[in-house]
């Protein structure tokens, strides 16, 4: 008997964990197990060849928001192809209206509900217990309708749907491992030596969630359960040893347990290597002593993800989110000041009680923080989830199909949805590239505008110019910027030229200037710069990793530029200066290259 667990991931990067997790519970006696891993970018006759080519008895699909169309074409062209392959689906996304999609797509057999992997032992063991029964010698070509008997054992199998002489069967459980270390580890020589070295490892030390947001699947089971300790920093341990780029943690709030979260910090600061680690925290549960410890992790070891989601106190009360926002933004301040961390906060358009005019107090708000990225979602009225069965009581109108993204409520209009989304991807292009921080800041001081009003009248200025409707490179950006503020009188244009042309060469070694910024007409000789590198001193004092490296290596690696203002403060004082940029490694957290004023 031959088996596929198929993972379609939403990009190249990403890897799957539920399939891994799948192959680690099978083992040898329920025969040949093979995972196979794809995107959504992946062409759908690609992947069908691909699964049809292995010629397997079974073929289960891990489901979820992101890949859930995708999988039913495939799954009902491939049953098409192979009549006697029996299709497994699990996962969110089949979890919460199993029967109806049943209904819907004969091509399915069965569908796990839940956390799948005790279930799904059980159901191999079953198909190929009862094969060999048949005497089919390990083969599913040909076999009967499963008898009586049959049905009563699968219906011993907690969570399960299963198809019988075309009637839906389901014991009406959902299920839940409360021994999370009864699972074998996922992460296997043969899971790491597919991944490559690029890709992104998911990793969950607990599942479940303290809190109930009604937004959110995880409040539809109460409590959380844990991985041991042990075996969680085993399988740390593995991974490092393995040089994984980065360890990203599902866990839905990492640090619900305090003195947990404060060891396994512990734990990977200790451990420390190249390896990132990204978690999902709540920022109001951090106290002292996790500060402490956060304050010992080198630089850009650790990511932090925090939902603030909103600061709209009735927004917060509907959705059954509790949060102490004063103490929320006081930790996320403090996080930052650190400065050895990427922060990462959420807002989510559509929530009931939350208008436009109230959205603009929370982005501005959280913008306030100045984190280094701000992600602006949109409500998703996700299945399961108790916001969705509420949809009629606030109005929503919503996506059918996945994601479920909605238009509308009787607080918002969609008009103004569609305002969010354009302002949504100025914010990603802007704000969230990191490459654009002086420039951001000097244009909202000199418009006096806030940071909603400005990434709108931005995102006016590209939907009146037709730029949303065409590809715009990383480098054009600034020219759009810099031909945006031309247009407001109280600009500095002079000054705006030189800001955006520092920011510029902060995150770009090219040298190769944006279209209408320009570099200063007052040029420093190669010869000058050259007798600057050198002299001892100043390679000591300036630059003191490139000690020992001959002055023409060093020129390579930086560059020099004269600015007619002080780019490098905030105030913007008048007089030239002369700013040396540094290339030859980007900082851990901004992503940006190191600059130093020089006299020269």
């Amino acid at each position: 008997m031959k088996t596929l667990l198929i993972a379609v991931n939403s990009k190249f990067i990403h890897s799957s964990l539920s399939v891994w997790y799948l192959k680690s519970v099978c083992g040898q006696a329920l025969g040949e197990v093979k995972v196979l891993e794809y995107t959504i970018n992946d062409k759908q006759d690609s992947v069908l060849a691909s699964i049809y080519n292995e010629k397997a008895d079974i073929a289960a699909f891990s489901c979820y928001i992101w890949n859930i169309e995708y999988v039913c074409d495939i799954i009902v062209n491939l049953k098409a192809l192979l009549p006697e392959i029996k299709i497994v689906l699990g996962g969110p996304e089949v979890s919460y209206n199993s029967y109806s999609l049943m209904e819907k797509i004969a091509a399915i057999d069965y569908i796990i509900t839940g956390e799948g992997e005790n279930a799904f032992r059980l159901l191999l063991k079953h198909i190929r217990k009862s094969l060999i029964t048949q005497g089919e010698n390990n083969k599913i070509e040909g076999a009967d309708e499963l008898n009586t008997k049959d049905c009563n054992i699968l219906n011993d199998i907690p969570g399960l749907f299963f198809r019988v002489d075309n009637q839906i069967f389901n014991n009406n459980c959902f299920n839940l491992v409360q021994n999370l270390d009864s699972i074998p580890s996922p992460y296997t020589d043969e899971m790491l030596s597919n991944l490559g070295s690029n890709r992104i490892i998911y990793f969950e030390s607990s599942r479940g969630c303290p809190f109930s947001c009604s937004y959110c699947i995880s409040s539809t089971f109460d409590g959380v359960r844990y991985f041991s300790l042990d075996r969680t920093k085993k399988d740390i341990l593995r991974l490092l040893d393995a040089k994984v780029k980065q360890i990203k943690f599902v866990d839905r709030t990492f640090n619900c347990n305090r003195e947990r979260a404060g060891e396994l910090l512990t734990f990977i600061i200790e451990k420390a290597r190249d390896t990132n680690f990204h978690f999902e925290v709540a920022g109001d549960l951090f106290d002292d002593k996790i500060m402490n410890i956060l304050n010992k992790a080198p630089k850009g070891l650790i990511q932090l993800e925090i939902g603030i989601q909103t600061v709209n106190l009735r927004t917060l009360e509907l959705i059954e989110r509790k949060t102490d926002l004063a103490k929320l933004f006081n930790n996320i301040n403090k996080l930052i000041s650190l400065g050895t961390m990427h922060i990462h906060v959420d807002l989510i358009a559509g929530l009931p009680e939350e208008d436009y005019k109230s959205f603009q107090e929370s982005f501005n708000k959280v913008y306030a923080l100045k984190p280094h990225q701000l992600q602006l979602g949109f409500l998703k009225l996700l299945k399961g989830s108790k916001m969705r069965r509420e949809a009629d009581m606030y109005s929503y109108l919503y996506k059918q199909k996945a994601p479920y993204e909605i238009f509308c409520n009787k607080f918002i209009s969609y008009d103004e949805i569609i305002k969010l989304k354009d302002i949504e991807e100025i914010v990603e292009r802007y704000f969230n590239s990191g490459k654009f921080q002086k420039s951001l800041d000097y244009s909202m001081k000199v418009l006096n505008m806030s940071p909603f009003v400005f990434f709108s009248a931005l995102s006016y200025y590209w939907k009146e110019n037709g730029l949303y409707a065409r590809s715009i490179s990383s480098r054009e950006l600034y020219s759009i910027l810099y031909t945006f503020l031309r247009e407001y009188s109280m600009v500095n244009i002079i000054k705006a030229e030189e800001i955006l042309k520092f920011d510029f060469l902060s995150s770009d070694s090219t040298n190769n200037l944006p279209e209408g910024i320009s570099h200063n007409k007052e040029v420093i000789r190669n010869e000058d710069v050259f007798e600057f590198l050198r002299l001892e001193s100043n390679i000591q004092f300036y630059l003191p990793h490139f000690k020992g490296i001959p002055s023409k290596q060093i020129l390579k690696k930086i560059h020099v530029e004269i600015f007619n203002f002080d780019v490098t403060d905030n105030e913007l004082p008048s007089g030239k200066t002369t700013v040396l940029f540094d290339y030859s490694s980007r900082d851990k957290v901004s992503g940006l290259y190191s600059y130093q004023r020089i006299p020269l």
